[in-house]
């Protein structure tokens, strides 16, 4: 039997040289696939069309979907290697193309490496997800809250107005004559305080209790009122970081970029803090590529005194566990700082993201968090969203006073130190 030959092209792609080519219901490949899935999927969809049939037709050959199958040929979802094995069978069995080891062992690590490069995205968006979950339940548990004390507070207000009117009614009312036997005063009286009797002194009680029963509302609806605005900005957050992972979904070897063009000069600054080098290291791989300045410390010391330089830092990158000064500690001490107190920090930890450990990331003044090990995907879209908001607000200083006010309404805002948590 006849081994046909599968050559590599210039640019790595590879081409079946012979074979007639039939592509009926074959989709056009996906725009937004990175180098590896494209490769793969090019490489694939050759092999395919050297059948010479349809789509519909392999499809209920191989007892697939169709639309499963155009799936894999157009790149947006990776085929599993069982079903390639298939395809180079029916290759063989129908065509007599038979693919040289070199070949195959090629065939293999592409297909790897679009495994990789796919899921590696899946999880970040997975995990921006689940975030954006998270911040959603917040947002709605928080504006229920709200509106239940926004009623309370209403109700509670009425009830002191309805006490008040008891009260005026109760002091206009007059007095019972005096009995025959008590003289009468000898000179008109003085206008006095109507006396205390036990119903007044009840409803002056009810009315103090009340009063304060307001003030407490009042203050708790303000809490739920921020943990409201806060939950909603970490929303907004999250969907710009899933935009900005799918936008890059078919640019892994593409710095991310921005939604809106940047004005001119230098990058913001990035601070890194982890006690462990090695862990500085990997963010300074995931990062450095993409044309942020990075500035490293080693400790919340470190950090502080980072932090003193006169340049502005567009997001600060906290590991949560480090000897001595920890990074809830070093956060909250950055959040005392005027100049650096509105500096977002994203907390990286490896204890988890749970309810108790938000709270307190989130009450020292995190606008983010990302597990340990990270995601590549996730930390890039992360990072690149902080710094295009910081570079929005100082080209938005820069601006004059009408056209400030009008892009303060669309501008993202970070959270303050002292928010709630959002999960």
């Amino acid at each position: 039997m006849a081994t046909r030959r599968i050559d590599e092209r210039p640019t790595g792609v590879w081409s079946v040289m012979a074979g007639p080519v039939r592509d009926g219901g074959l989709l056009p490949l996906d725009r937004e696939l990175n180098r590896e899935c494209r490769e793969f999927a090019e490489t694939l969809r050759e092999l395919f069309l050297e059948l010479g049939i349809s789509v519909r037709r392999y499809a209920t050959r191989c007892y697939l979907n169709p639309g499963t199958l155009s799936r894999y040929l157009a790149g947006s979802r990776i085929a599993p290697w069982q079903f390639v094995e298939e395809l180079l069978h029916h290759l063989d069995e129908d065509c007599g193309t038979r693919l040289d080891p070199p070949a195959l062992e090629g065939l293999r690590r592409r297909h790897v490496a679009a495994l990789k490069t796919a899921a590696s995205i899946g999880r970040a968006v997975q995990q921006l997800e689940g975030q954006l979950q998270a911040a959603d339940r917040e947002a709605r548990r928080a504006g229920a809250r709200e509106e239940q004390l926004d009623h309370a507070l209403d109700d509670t207000r009425q009830t002191i107005a309805d006490l008040d009117a008891r009260l005026v009614r109760l002091e206009s009312r007059p007095l019972l004559p005096a009995p025959p036997d008590r003289p009468e005063p000898s000179a008109p009286q003085e206008h006095t305080e109507p006396p205390v009797t036990p119903d007044r002194a009840d409803l002056l009680a009810e009315r103090d209790a009340l009063a304060q029963e307001v003030e407490r509302l009042a203050e708790e609806l303000a809490r739920a009122r921020e943990r409201a605005a806060c939950a909603e900005t970490r929303c907004d957050l999250f969907e710009r970081q899933l935009a900005l992972v799918e936008q890059q979904q078919g640019l892994a070897d593409i710095p991310l970029q921005p939604a809106c063009p940047l004005e001119e000069g230098p990058p913001p600054k990035v601070l890194l803090v982890d006690d462990r080098p090695d862990n500085l290291m990997v963010l300074e791989a995931v990062l450095g590529p993409h044309g942020h300045r990075l500035v490293r410390a080693a400790s919340g010391p470190d950090a502080l005194r980072a932090l003193l330089e006169p340049d502005e830092f567009a997001v600060i990158l906290l590991d949560v566990q480090m000897p001595g000064m920890d990074g809830y500690e070093t956060a909250a001490a950055i959040k005392r700082r005027a100049r650096t107190r509105d500096i977002p920090i994203i907390f990286v930890t490896a204890i988890g993201t749970d309810p108790d450990h938000s709270m307190r990331g989130y009450a020292a003044g995190a606008v983010d968090f990302i597990p340990k090990p990270v995601d590549p995907w996730a930390l890039r879209a992360k990072v690149a969203v902080h710094v295009e908001l910081h570079r929005e607000r100082r080209r938005h200083a820069t601006l004059p006073a009408p056209t400030r006010h009008t892009i303060a309404s669309t501008t993202a805002v970070i959270p303050k130190a002292g928010a709630p948590s959002a999960s």
